[in-house]
């Protein structure tokens, strides 16, 4: 992907409108591609030559330019400014992150990998295709393939990064064609010792859908379950899978963690959750590893392809106890409106500074989120704005 001047303007509305904050794109030669600059800037032209961040100061302010990546490959650089070095950083690094979600348009499941194995491709089928309709449908071709689809399932997915290419790389003395044909075997050793780590869990299914990364049919024990207490249960399983998969792999290990839906529906709808939380997770919050949907159920709003009430679904989940509270709901949009201002958010309010203090932190012990906490407050106002978009349909209809 080239990143033009259109591209490039759509990017910068869209990223300023969720930071509220100015940014400037540059194409991969350091060229400005905002309406306000012409020309190449310098602290860009260092950014792309250097491949890492670059902050200079600029008269009173900083200013922070750091790569932006598409597919592996950089296509240009993306810079913002503040008053304090590390608050350009800051702000530079989630306008990078934002504007990588924006473009990032592959899809997760891609360059399948071939094979004979009908189990495999029975849960392949399952959970991406449109051949088997029906809950039934899939039980009774479950059983055939000794897939037993009448217990519980979450979908978990693990990524092994460069699993194929360390995996040639580690083929020592051994010809190219000969290393190729011994990688299914070793997926298949991959995949035995991943079952082995929940051996109490027989129903258990994984299967590899190639570029490093498996997907399981995590089976639920636990009895009374639904998808609200499934929760910190899949979490704690997807944190132990990701301890075990560290200790054998020395590359970057990411899973992540779908929520719980009852049938075949609930089955396809928690595979999506895992591809979303593992796309987003991994871009938004690359320092951590393990995604849970609702981990990143804000961010989801940046996404094209995910429909207005899925969007809607996600974030009223997380922030369902401040929906109900409406003096904290507009305490809260007033505080993120004011641009985190506690003395003009109160003066506005009618509140004295102490009780808006009080109110955000009720805020924080409600839904875990800390509106005076800048990655929070972002993921609050995203789903804020998700949740009016909601509400602007419906008053339409």
């Amino acid at each position: 992907m080239k990143l033009d001047r259109i591209i490039a303007e759509n990017l910068i509305e869209k990223v300023e409108r969720v930071l509220s904050r100015k940014i400037n794109l540059f194409d991969e030669n350091g060229i400005a591609l905002s309406a306000e600059q012409t020309g190449v800037n310098l602290t860009a032209f260092k950014c792309l030559k250097d491949h890492k961040e670059v902050v200079v100061k600029e008269g009173a302010k900083y200013l922070s330019c750091i790569p932006l990546v598409y597919d592996d490959r950089t296509i240009g650089a993306i810079c913002s400014g503040g008053s304090k070095k590390e608050d350009a950083s800051e702000f530079s690094n989630l306008a990078k992150g934002l504007a990588e979600v924006l473009l990032y348009e592959e899809f997760l499941v891609k360059n399948i990998h071939i094979t004979n194995d009908l189990r495999s491709d029975f849960i392949k089928e399952i959970l991406a295709g449109n051949k088997i309709n029906t809950t039934e449908e899939a039980v009774e071709q479950g059983d055939i393939v000794g897939v037993n689809l009448r217990f519980k399932y979450a979908i978990m997915i693990f990524k092994v990064a460069n699993l194929y290419d360390n995996f040639i790389r580690f083929q020592k003395n051994v010809p190219l064609e000969v290393a190729r044909t011994r990688f299914p075997e070793f997926l298949k050793e991959v995949e035995d010792y991943l079952l082995r780590v929940f051996e109490d869990e027989i129903q258990n299914c994984i299967v590899y859908i190639g570029e490093g990364t498996f997907v399981m049919l995590k089976e639920i024990k636990e009895e009374n379950i639904d998808t609200v207490n499934s929760v910190n249960i899949l979490k704690k399983s997807g944190e132990h899978i990701h301890r075990i998969l560290k200790g054998k792999f020395p590359e970057r290990i990411s899973v992540a963690v779908g929520q719980y839906y009852p049938g075949l529906p609930g089955l396809r709808k928690s595979f999506e959750d895992a591809k979303i939380a593992l796309k987003l997770g991994e871009k938004i919050m690359p320092e951590k590893s393990v995604y849970h949907i609702l981990d990143v159920a804000m961010f989801v709003g940046l996404l094209g392809e995910v429909s207005t009430t899925r969007k809607n679904e996600l974030a009223y989940q997380v922030l369902q106890k401040l929906y109900m509270d409406d003096d904290l709901l507009k305490t809260t949009s007033m505080f993120l409106d004011s641009g985190m201002k506690l003395t003009e958010a109160a003066k506005a309010l009618h509140l004295h500074r102490n009780t808006l203090i009080y109110r955000l932190n009720k805020v924080k012990e409600l839904i875990g989120l800390d509106p005076t906490k800048f990655h929070d407050a972002l993921q609050i106002k995203l789903g804020l704005m998700v949740h009016r978009e909601e509400k602007a349909i419906l008053n339409v209809n």
